[in-house]
């Protein structure tokens, strides 16, 4: 009897083993190379994909030395570059020059050079929906030139480049565009996609010594469908995100409604609505803007600002604001007929019926509809001084 008790027990323990499975599917953090991000571009008929790479053992120590790849050996990344015919192709390649496992999971960024833009993206999209470990929070940005340079720059402030991308992503905007709101402008009717533009940039002087080079957003990628068709800069840009209602705490520049110089004012809690008419089949849709003004820099010589030379600069914003959004619809009118806005979703809507029957037309409709700009702004501070620092009375320029 006393056998049989030690026998079950010891049968009991072995099959007691059988349930514990352990981390089967594990996977050593030296055996996956991070990609952090990628930078895609057309080179002739095939791409280009340089994938920047994290370095872990360069990421704690400042000073550090090391380093590899492309790159200089003090940074914390390096940068793997493979052509091939196919995106995926680009991927698999890379995977044969490197002795870990290439892992996408946390990959940030994804920067896409201006000709392969222009050629159309749709081909490389399949494989980053398809492939779970493609994240779709994952921020698509256009690059001027060739992406790869983008991605290869100093950005010194941050501990990657893909990083800086993406934190300026997030400055640009109040809800930045993610691979998922891209693809789905793409599949959508009445709204155009859009992408910010990245570029290079200097820091400092050029004859300065130890330039580090840096990254800038700076406007919009217009496109349609899947295919790039132009670029706006910054300043209509930034009205046409304001119009959306997604500027994250603009400054508009205006000239002193009297004597000489400029004011600038931070729209904070900005909003905006599309309100669309159709009246005997003319479409037209009215942008209504609500935002909340304070004045951060006075370098004019106009007014004390007391009630009614507030009331004036009020009037003088508000005509500022509209002016530029009328000149960022104008060029999607006539220069793009693209419909980033998306004032054709805004009617599909509010108006189901009257899109069903002119969605067919809806290109041939908008260049030459009308789009009302109606800004509502408040100026509710203008800071602790009224009055132009550093003027006497008589100087003072007022209504």
């Amino acid at each position: 009897m006393h056998f049989m008790q030690k026998y079950r027990t010891v049968v009991l323990l072995f099959l007691c083993t059988l349930l514990l499975s352990g981390c089967w599917d594990r996977e050593e953090i030296n055996d996956i190379a991070f990609v952090i991000g990628i930078a895609v571009d057309k080179e002739k008929q095939d791409y280009r994909t340089s994938l920047q790479i994290a370095l872990p053992g360069q990421s704690g120590a400042s000073g550090s030395e090391g380093g590899g790849g492309g790159t200089s050996g003090d940074k914390s990344w390096f940068m793997l570059s493979t052509t091939a015919k196919t995106f995926r192709g680009t991927s698999l390649e890379g995977q044969k020059a490197l002795s870990r496992r290439l892992y996408y999971a946390h990959r940030r960024t994804l920067l896409i050079g201006e000709d392969l833009a222009r050629e159309g993206i749709a081909p490389m999209l399949d494989l980053l929906t398809r492939y779970p470990l493609n994240r779709l929070s994952a921020m698509p940005v256009v690059t001027k030139g060739e992406a790869f340079k983008v991605l290869d720059t100093d950005a010194p402030i941050e501990k990657f480049p893909s990083e800086m991308v993406r934190e300026l992503c997030f400055l640009n905007m109040r809800h930045p565009r993610s691979l998922k709101v891209f693809i789905d402008s793409i599949l959508s009717d009445g709204i155009d996609p859009f992408l910010p533009i990245a570029s290079v940039s200097e820091n400092v002087p050029k004859d300065w010594k130890d330039v580090k080079t840096n990254i800038k957003l700076d406007g919009l990628a217009i496109f349609k469908k899947d295919k790039l068709v132009g670029m706006i800069e910054k300043a209509p840009a930034d009205a046409l995100i304001l119009a959306m209602g997604e500027a994250n705490t603009p400054e508009v520049m205006v000239k002193a409604p009297e004597g000489e110089g400029t004011l600038f004012l931070k729209l904070n809690e900005n909003n905006s609505s599309f309100q669309p008419h159709i009246r005997n089949d003319k479409v037209s849709v009215t942008i209504q803007l609500y935002a909340k003004g304070v004045l951060v820099d006075n370098e004019s010589n106009y007014g004390d600002l007391r009630e009614r030379e507030i009331l004036t600069l009020n009037e003088a914003v508000h005509k500022k604001v509209k002016e530029d959004i009328e000149e960022g619809v104008r060029l999607l009118q006539s220069k793009y007929n693209a419909d980033i806005l998306g004032l054709g979703r805004s009617i599909h809507q509010q108006m189901p019926k009257e899109w069903d029957r002119i969605k067919e037309r809806w290109y041939d409709i908008y260049p030459n509809m009308e789009v009302v700009v109606e800004p509502h702004i408040v100026i509710e501070n203008v800071g602790i001084t009224n009055k132009p620092i550093g003027l006497t009375e008589e100087e003072i320029v007022h209504d």
